[in-house]
């Protein structure tokens, strides 16, 4: 019997959502289509695999027992075709880079994308952004992106980081703030302040690793929910200290900005991978970027 692998994984959708609806919006195809499909292939095995006699479909004990099957058959099918869509992009002269949208201004960012452009000019990259530095890496360990270029540090096993550049931590503080007078700060200053801070999660690992800093200093962090393209906005509204990475973030006209005195939090920017075999172009890509590291840390 030659049965059509289409047909089992869209019986083994239907089976999984007890809904042909919903498994025909999950599969992007139109439900009466679907219920043919399915309807062919009971047809073929001579056996009835939903019972429809309800207000809702189940599996008849036969379709149960048929399902055990498929859906182990369904599982590897898709894995074959991401190994199969990962194999073809290896072999393709394009990259995927997604970036933070605030690592914009920043030189090593531009500086890694000029130069890889100058050695291979036959190679595409293919950039997209988002908000948090947490779904640049979220897409690269899905595999929607083939590198990340995000703020760090960046601490997953299934992820390797290249650090591009260590960023100098300047803090933005109110003109009315007792701490405006001074030209620099220590972290101790920071005792009874409130600090603002954008983190997708802020209660996430990452949100203690990245700021852990602030409130070991006696600060306390106030969550900008709005990102860091307003963190700025939310500051001078709430009157809040925040963290400056880049010269191009743009305080407001009533505010100072400080330097840190030392020791200074560690904060930079990455650019990360995940941990397998890829495609020669972006081996070359990674080969830069730590080409690149080596002589900003050397100079």
């Amino acid at each position: 019997m030659n049965l059509s692998l289409v047909r089992i994984q869209r019986f083994v959708a239907v089976a999984e959502q007890l809904s042909f609806t919903r498994a025909a919006a999950l599969l992007g195809i139109d439900q009466p289509w679907l219920s043919r499909q399915v309807m062919q292939l009971e047809d073929q095995l001579g056996i009835m695999l939903f019972d429809r006699s309800g207000s809702r479909i189940a599996l008849t004990a036969e379709g149960q027992e048929f399902f055990e099957v498929a859906q182990q058959v369904a599982i590897a099918a898709q894995k074959v075709r991401d190994k199969a869509e990962e194999m073809v992009r290896r072999s393709q002269s394009a990259l995927r880079l997604c970036v933070a949208y605030a690592t914009f201004p920043i030189d090593s960012r531009n500086r890694l994308l000029e130069n890889y452009a100058a050695i291979r000019p036959d190679v595409t990259v293919d950039v997209t952004g988002a908000e948090w530095s947490e779904d640049v890496v979220q897409r690269v360990k899905a595999g929607e992106s083939d590198f990340g270029l995000a703020f760090g540090p960046i601490e997953d096993p299934e992820i390797e980081s290249c650090e591009l550049e260590q960023l100098e931590i300047t803090i933005g503080v109110p003109r009315e703030n007792s701490l405006a007078t001074r030209t620099a700060i220590a972290l101790s200053d920071l005792q009874g302040q409130r600090f603002a801070v954008s983190m997708k999660d802020p209660k996430s690992s990452a949100m203690k690793r990245r700021y852990s800093w602030i409130e070991a200093n006696g600060a306390t962090p106030i969550h900008v929910p709005e990102g860091r393209r307003y963190i700025f906005d939310v500051a001078q509204k709430e009157r809040l200290l925040v963290a400056c990475f880049t010269s191009a973030d743009r305080l407001p006209e009533d505010f100072v900005r400080l330097k840190l005195l030392p020791p200074v939090p560690e904060f930079n920017v990455v650019l990360a991978r995940c941990k397998r075999i890829m495609s020669p172009a972006a081996e070359r890509f990674w080969r830069l970027a730590h080409e690149l590291s080596e002589s900003a840390a050397e100079g």
